[in-house]
């Protein structure tokens, strides 16, 4: 048996032995051992998805440095010279804005947003439209690139949405469950509703512009006459045969000239400018008069163009069985108004007019025809507006 010293010190480790089982059984998952470190994953990030924000950034740029050039010496003139100054100042404000939201879409995509994809391809498609529809003329290819380039150009918007739409590395970097269209998204489809806006009420516009005005609110001079379209001059000798209508828009005037007998059409049609004289040389064929069916040929042709219209002169000379007639077809296009004024005329036997004549009956007609109402209907005109 042991002392009572031996007992003292069994009793005590005891003690000990409990209060650690003790200390466990409270606190059963405590480690005293240091804590790892678990550093954040990155996400991936894609070379060719940055590349290709930086192209679609110098597109950007480029044609915003374009049109704050142009802002002043065309795009203003243009606005207020057109025949609706509203409808043209919105699709410029629309183009504008849209710029500066595929900047915006930019730094949302480098600042990895969750909006940044949704924004880009709300972006996209709106610029590939534009560059289809513009040939892209909006950015300049600098010397003599392969000629392949600017149809690169056009097509880059739609292959960098494909891009996005499929690219795997967009899809890990970006992953879709965490994509959102927040508050520029929101951003991005009022801009679409405000396209299709301002496309309904250009709809309206042309609609309005092609039926024109009535005649008889047109205040005309001596010697004008006017479809509500176009106002034009007859000359002194020129005696009103009849109006015809030759479609549902279009009116035809007849004259006979009292000195010649020569017969002259006057008429006006809705038509975009073409630059190619094959086109045009093709529209004359639809117009010939049905007194030339013999063998035609051209003795004579004046052309002339600037930035707002361009004319164009020919003179034909056909053989029948018994007569010699001379056909002298003379045209002015306006290229804002997208508007013509053809002037036909036939003469028998002689040739009595000159290309000179031709061209300064043109130079009298106006398509301006808003300006001309009488003061009544101009007020009301502006009413309406």
């Amino acid at each position: 048996m042991g002392t009572e010293e031996d007992l003292e010190i069994a009793f005590h480790d005891r003690d000990g032995w409990d209060q650690g089982f003790e200390d466990e059984m409270e606190y059963p998952f405590y480690d005293s051992s240091p804590e790892p470190h678990f550093e954040q994953e990155e996400k991936p990030s894609s070379t060719t998805f940055y590349v290709m924000l930086c192209v679609f950034f110098y597109y950007l740029f480029r044609i915003s440095i374009s049109g704050i050039a142009q802002l002043r010496k065309s795009i203003i003139p243009d606005v207020l010279q057109s025949d609706s100054p509203i409808f043209y100042a919105l699709i410029y404000l629309d183009w504008y804005l849209w710029i500066i939201y595929g900047f915006w879409s930019i730094i949302l995509a480098l600042k990895g947003s969750r909006s940044a994809i949704p924004s880009l391809k709300l972006c996209l498609p709106f610029h590939f439209v534009s560059l289809l529809l513009s040939g892209g003329s909006k950015i300049s290819v600098v010397g003599s690139l392969a000629r392949w380039l600017p149809f690169l150009i056009i097509l880059y918007p739609l292959i960098f949405f494909i891009f996005l739409c499929k690219s795997k590395s967009v899809e890990e970097q970006f992953p879709k469950r965490d994509r959102h269209l927040g508050l520029p998204g929101v951003i991005g489809i009022v801009l679409y509703i405000g396209l299709a806006l301002v496309f309904i009420i250009g709809v309206a516009t042309k609609s309005s512009f092609l039926r024109g005005v009535d005649p008889s609110r047109i205040q005309l001079n001596r010697n004008e006459y006017s479809d509500g379209k176009i106002v034009f001059v007859a000359e002194d000798s020129w005696s009103l045969d009849s109006i015809a209508k030759i479609s549902s828009v279009e009116e035809v005037f007849y004259f006979k000239d009292t000195i010649s007998n020569s017969i002259i059409r006057v008429s006006s049609y809705e038509e975009e400018y073409e630059p190619s004289r094959h086109y045009y040389i093709y529209s004359i064929t639809e117009c010939t008069p049905p007194e030339l069916t013999g063998y035609i040929t051209e003795i004579d042709y004046k052309g002339r163009e600037n930035k707002d219209v361009v004319v164009f002169i020919d003179q034909y000379k056909a053989l029948d069985d018994s007569s010699t007639y001379y056909w002298t077809y003379a045209s002015i296009i306006d290229k804002k108004m997208q508007r013509s004024v053809r002037l036909s005329i036939l003469e028998r036997d002689s040739l009595m007019t000159t290309p000179d004549m031709a061209e300064v009956f043109l130079k009298k007609s106006s398509f301006d025809v808003r300006s001309r109402l009488f003061k009544k209907d101009r007020i009301d005109q502006e009413d309406n507006h």
